[in-house]
């Protein structure tokens, strides 16, 4: 069995995080061996990586939908789809040609991106799994950040410190979960695009 780098850091650096967070404020007194923090901290963290797919559609509403239906949606007007960071300028192109590979002209974003993506995924030339890991990697640390605020805060309801570290770095892993997870869904379409030429 081996190891990815995204097994890594999504399990087990996400998990002791979260696992210190809890064992600290929750039961301070209670000695832990070191030895019991890593397989604890995996654990802790696989059911993290669990529940930010979970809650992914949540995560998708707090920015303001999937990046895929946004990318796949012209707009008019404008001669580029997405958010200013990343922008997809070939929305029409690939909707076009989605459509005409799906076979329906009436396809839905979501059927149109998983045709692209099932596309990509035969390809190993590509970087999509890398981006794919780091938009992943992204959702669960923003499903953490989310989980430890919310006991940080609870214990330390009158610290007002706290609150302004909990909300710059809730501000920050959302910031990051948002750009990863255009930066994915882009990725997917360029590179179907480049198989299609």
């Amino acid at each position: 069995m081996s190891f990815k780098y995204y097994d890594l850091l999504s399990n087990l650096i996400v998990g002791i995080v979260a696992f210190f967070a809890i064992w600290k404020l929750l039961f301070p007194d209670l000695d832990i061996s070191e030895w019991v923090v890593i397989p604890a901290g995996y654990v802790v963290g696989y059911f993290l990586n669990a529940i930010s797919s979970l809650i992914e559609p949540f995560l998708f509403c707090t920015i303001c939908g999937k990046p895929s239906d946004k990318l796949l949606t012209p707009v008019p007007g404008q001669k580029w789809t997405g958010i200013k960071k990343v922008k997809f300028y070939f929305a029409e192109e690939a909707v076009k040609s989605l459509k005409k590979d799906t076979d329906d002209a009436e396809a839905t974003t979501d059927k149109m991106f998983g045709y692209a993506m099932r596309m990509v995924s035969s390809n190993n030339d590509n970087r999509v799994s890398d981006f794919n890991g780091n938009y992943a990697l992204s959702r669960v640390v923003f499903t953490t950040v989310i989980f430890v605020a919310i006991v940080v805060e609870c214990m330390l309801y009158d610290v007002w410190y706290s609150w302004l570290l909990s909300i710059a770095v809730l501000i920050l892993s959302w910031n990051r979960f948002k750009e990863s997870a255009y930066y994915y869904a882009k990725e997917v379409l360029t590179e179907y695009l480049k198989l299609k030429k």
